[in-house]
């Protein structure tokens, strides 16, 4: 059994006043191995890169939340930064906003502009071999909500 308040707790660095307290629904994404060079296909390495460094410029670091024909993000939820055999790197979600506040640089990702933009803060890091034994994927195709692997990587981010 998952304690919602531990994990809440570990969430609550970046966590506004009036966020919902729920049990965290958590969020994959797949950052490429190379780039892809298709006009108008989206590319994950190159705009992950871009949103390195923005951060390290004081800027907010932001990512696509997932397609409108899943469960939708909200504050405090997770978001794992998937890339095949690294460290994984999971984010609490602190704001969501529209789709109109995505950045121009994301405006040739044909196909996700109906996306919802997620702020991501309070970085945690899980080594490659430590997420699989978790039970995190060793593969993962577009961005989606975790599920199987959920209670016990919630569980190892309250013991971190």
């Amino acid at each position: 059994m998952i304690d919602t308040l531990k994990v809440n707790e570990l969430l609550g660095a970046n966590r506004p006043e009036n966020a919902p307290r729920h049990e965290p629904t958590i969020f994959i994404t797949p950052i490429a191995q190379k780039y892809k060079d298709t006009l108008g296909e989206p590319c994950s390495r190159r705009d992950w890169e871009e949103q390195v460094e923005r951060m390290l410029d004081g800027h907010q670091l932001m990512w696509d939340g997932p397609s409108q024909r899943i469960t939708q993000p909200l504050v405090g939820d997770l978001m794992v930064i998937w890339k095949h055999k690294k460290p994984i790197t999971i984010y609490t979600i602190t704001n969501v906003v529209s789709s109109k506040k995505r950045l121009k640089s994301w405006s040739s990702n044909i196909g996700q502009t109906d996306r919802c933009v997620v702020y991501l803060n309070n970085p945690k890091v899980i080594e490659w071999d430590q997420w699989i034994i978790l039970g995190g994927h060793k593969r993962c195709m577009g961005t989606g909500t975790l599920i199987n692997a959920a209670p016990q990587i919630l569980d190892h981010l309250v013991n971190i």
